[in-house]
């Protein structure tokens, strides 16, 4: 009887031992493949698949970077077994569409709050207190685009610039898919013009490159736009429904921030005029 209860405790112990290692295992795993990129899918009960977000691990500097709707985002985190704790988050500082804004916060605000990770194969859910807040996978997901959405080059992005003086008046609104210029303060008579892909691609880029947070208060390589008869000029750059609009300068001789810009607005405009 003795010796039974005595194989009884080493059979529990080694299963126990056993069990033990199998969780270490487990965790060790779960770091092991933590490395990497996942395209999240879903928040809370929402299909974010659109928003293209996503979350790239670092585990030999422990470095967390990715895409949160607008911007980057970039932090570190720290990684025991299941446990996952984010610090330092940051991102950079672009101007998005309020629609997209939104997600972007509450999808920052989510990953604050989680303290425990888990993997299935090539999903990982994310989780406060074993609640789920968002899941993602390492496979990106194709999805097409609802029959409502539009190309956001097309509609969401675009430059304006105007020229005012006593005597005249010189409009310029360039986007992805056309050029509209007009010489009458009222805009009753505009052109419009095609544009050519590689003039907007580097026009685009030009847009991209301006802190559009101090447009405003960039100040002027000049002011002689303050005298009568010298022409006054503005340029805005319009994101979805958002307008950003510089201070006012002297036309020919922009802030140095947006000169290439400008450059680049009135070469595309005199080529087609031309044209």
């Amino acid at each position: 009887m003795k010796f039974i209860i005595s194989l009884f405790t080493l059979l529990l112990t080694v299963s126990s031992c056993d069990s033990s290692k199998k969780g270490i295992e487990n965790s060790a795993t779960m770091q092991d493949t933590l490395s990497g990129t996942y395209y999240i899918t879903q928040m809370g009960n929402t299909d974010v698949s659109l928003n293209k977000l996503a979350i790239s691990f670092d585990e030999k500097t422990n470095k967390v970077t990715g895409f949160s709707g607008c911007n980057s985002f970039f932090g570190s985190y720290s990684l025991e077994n299941n446990s996952i704790t984010f610090s330092n988050i940051a991102t950079s500082k672009k101007m998005c569409q309020k629609d997209i804004t939104t997600v972007e916060r509450q999808f920052l605000k989510t990953l604050n709050s989680t303290n425990s990770i888990s993997i299935d194969h090539t999903t990982i859910s994310f989780s406060e207190n074993g609640n789920t807040l968002f899941k993602a996978t390492s496979h990106m997901v194709a999805s097409k685009k609802s029959a409502t959405s539009n190309d956001s080059d097309t509609y969401k992005t675009a430059v304006k610039y105007k020229t005012l003086t006593r005597g005249a008046f010189d409009f310029i609104l360039i986007s992805k898919d056309e050029i509209l210029i007009s010489t009458d303060q009222n805009l009753q008579t505009i052109t419009t013009h095609g544009i050519a892909p590689s003039d907007w691609a580097v026009l685009k880029t030009l847009i991209e490159a301006v802190n559009l947070e101090t447009l405003q208060k960039l100040k002027p390589s000049s002011q002689n736009y303050q005298f009568d008869g010298s022409p006054q000029a503005t340029l805005n750059i319009q994101i979805g429904d958002i307008e950003y609009p510089s201070t006012a300068f002297d036309h020919g001789n922009p802030p140095k921030e947006i000169k290439p810009l400008v450059n680049k607005v009135l070469s595309i405009k005199e080529k087609t005029v031309k044209q």
